[in-house]
């Protein structure tokens, strides 16, 4: 590294030169998807990948379209979330002028438009309807991120050039911590949820799934979807592109849904019957399996949250994907990222769904706490 020296006028332009003539040490997103492509082809470990992957900065933000791609191709866990880090450090950098070089589909005539998204529409209406009684565990890592005190953020997210969430204001995060590690029995009999904290960091605990304090979400069985896609939401969707997701061919369509008919609820407060809770205007993609019409994924931000709400960003990426429940395959939340910011502090959690099992005779459930009580429709 060249430092500058009191040798006076004489080396002056020498190291205007030098400063000229120093390299570029940026990565354009297609050089990132070239290296990817590349060392999946030389057989590179995931664990290698990931730390070279990490190590880049990009010149123009990653968008999730390239995320998704890479995942369909091959990229392991530890390289998309080498990705995940890129995608939230360079959020804020332009977007990129080159196309990605993924070969899909012609776009989908108007009416062709239509006529598949009735489809999706119905196969989402009647989702939670299919879901059998069962019980399964839910692994939550959560994380957070403590801003330097410094000017506040400005309120709400600035759209991406393909999605639209989790950027800049959210995630600012330049480095996030680990907080905790929640172990949860989730039991979900005729539509509703009960979720049971069983570990905190692998050990037994007598304490609520709510009194944990730090951000929590429920509701993804289905709530979220049927929010989405309920009539009376006045949700209005519309097509945006082809992408693969877990190597399918998959549909896109973006959706808005206004605050003043939304009922997409944030709360904050650690028992139920203190929460302040408000009501936030959302929008985000769906994704559509282009075989079965099935939601494979929701992905979503809250918009027009009260001026005076600690809560100041909000984000979600949810997944699906096919298990096995009592010898039967269902379509069951797979994967749920959960981003929330307030004024110094960004919330992060990364939730895993496993170990299905088909709720029995022998399983007992009760919904005795003061928020299980029976509602007009579910709420995320």
């Amino acid at each position: 590294m060249w430092r500058p020296l009191s040798i006076g006028a004489l080396f002056a332009g020498v190291w205007l030169t030098v400063l000229i003539a120093a390299p570029d040490d940026t990565t354009t997103v297609n050089g990132l998807i070239d290296l990817v492509r590349s060392s999946m082809a030389q057989k590179k470990s995931d664990k290698a990948l990931a730390r070279s992957v990490h190590k880049l900065t990009l010149s123009r933000r990653l968008d999730l379209r390239t995320m998704e791609e890479l995942e369909s191709e091959g990229a392991g866990p530890e390289t998309l979330g080498a990705l995940e880090f890129l995608y939230e450090k360079f959020a804020s950098r332009p977007a990129s002028t080159d196309t990605p070089p993924f070969k899909m589909p012609a776009r989908p005539s108007v009416d062709q438009q239509r006529s598949i998204f009735h489809e999706i529409d119905l196969n989402a209406i009647h989702y939670t309807r299919s879901l059998p009684n069962f019980i399964c565990t839910e692994v939550v890592h959560r994380y957070r991120y403590v801003e330097p005190r410094r000017t506040l953020p400005t309120r709400g997210m600035t759209r991406g050039p393909i999605r639209g969430q989790i950027d800049d204001d959210l995630s600012g995060a330049g480095s996030w911590t680990p907080f905790d590690v929640l172990t949860v029995k989730l039991s979900y009999f005729e539509n509703r949820e009960k979720y049971e904290l069983t570990l905190v960091n692998g050990r037994q605990t007598r304490a609520t799934y709510e009194s944990t304090g730090g951000a929590i979400s429920e509701g993804d069985f289905g709530s979220v979807m049927l929010e989405i896609f309920s009539p009376d939401s006045g949700t209005k969707f519309q097509w945006d592109h082809w992408t693969h997701l877990r190597k399918r061919l998959t549909r896109v369509y973006s959706y808005y849904t206004a605050k003043e008919r939304s009922h997409y609820r944030i709360g904050v407060g650690e028992h139920p019957g203190d929460r302040n809770i408000v009501i936030a205007g959302r929008r985000g993609f769906v994704y559509a399996d282009a075989a079965t019409s099935m939601v494979m994924r929701i992905t979503g931000e809250a918009e027009s949250i009260p001026v005076d709400f600690p809560v100041l960003a909000q984000s979600s990426i949810l997944d699906y994907d096919y298990g096995d429940v009592g010898g039967k395959q269902f379509l069951l939340p797979l994967r749920v990222q959960n981003q929330m910011k307030t004024a110094r502090i960004y919330f992060k959690n990364v939730a895993e769904f496993k170990e299905y099992r088909k709720f029995t005779g022998e399983s007992s459930i009760s919904f005795d706490s003061p928020d299980s009580a029976p509602r007009e429709k579910p709420q995320p």
